[in-house]
């Protein structure tokens, strides 16, 4: 029995969400029109579930924890903003589906940036700490386990970017942008499992949540490079979920914050 009203809500919209994608299925031609209205109120979640807990928790370069905390915010800012952009602008209003490369990309490039370096910032502090009860063996494991799945998502991802553009010759813009996602979503992967080896503590509930939110974000545009190679993508597509529950996640994991704040 879910006792808690905030994750309650999150696990109804959650299946409400779930339900939509099912019922779309059967009815593609609302496929544009439920994921352009689901997805930026899905990323506002997280934005405003930080917001009473702000002023509480602070922010300190001494404080590494209110360092990725808040980064990780900025990061659902401009997350919100690529999704307000990409869902409300063209595909409500310009009425143009899969608008890539767009506007919204920049933002949504924009917020990897805060994201790794406040993740990256605390996992390494986090590691400084455990590092002694960790075997020379350990550490050498988790680091080139960590490069190796990265280095996997990236040349996956790269592959079927190239793939999709059959052989035509990628854009400048096209290419840089594609590069940047490669390169982010490599350095994301490879900070999340460096980060669940060194989970520790009440505050690895919140890191947690931020690094599963991160390997569904990253699952999501493997997917997407994946599904466009074969072009079988559509605003609307099932593999959306990841991204629409990694923002409900992030959103639990400022409601965590808060709850820490208020104790």
């Amino acid at each position: 029995m879910i006792s808690d009203r905030f994750y309650l809500a999150i696990f109804v919209i959650g299946l409400v969400y779930l339900l939509s994608y099912v019922y779309i299925l059967f009815n593609p031609d609302l496929a544009l029109l439920v994921s352009a209205l689901v997805y930026p109120p899905t990323a506002l979640i997280p934005v405003l579930t930080y917001l009473p807990s702000m002023k509480k928790l602070g922010f300190s370069w001494d404080d590494k924890f209110s360092v990725m905390v808040l980064f990780q915010w900025i990061a659902s800012i401009f997350w919100f903003l690529g999704e307000l952009i990409w869902c409300w602008y063209y595909n409500l209003y310009l009425n143009v589906e899969n608008p890539y490369p767009s506007i919204a990309d920049v933002f949504y490039v924009l917020g990897y940036i805060p994201s790794i370096v406040g993740l990256g910032i605390y996992v390494y502090v986090i590691y400084k700490i455990v590092s002694p009860e960790l075997s020379t063996r350990k550490k050498i494991l988790g680091l080139g386990t960590a490069l190796l799945i990265g280095s996997i998502v990236s040349w996956v991802y790269w592959y079927m970017t190239v793939l999709s553009y059959e052989g035509e010759p990628i854009p400048p813009n096209e290419f840089v942008l594609n590069g940047l996602y490669v390169l982010f979503d490599g350095l994301l992967v490879v900070i999340v499992v460096l980060g669940f080896l060194v989970i520790r503590g009440k505050l690895g509930v919140v890191l947690f949540l931020f690094l599963v939110s991160s390997i569904l974000s990253t699952a999501y545009d493997v997917f997407f490079a994946y599904l466009e190679a074969l072009d079988l993508y559509f605003d609307g597509h099932p593999s959306e979920l990841l991204e629409l529950y990694s923002y409900l996640i992030d959103g639990v994991a400022f409601y965590e914050v808060f709850k820490m704040a208020r104790s």
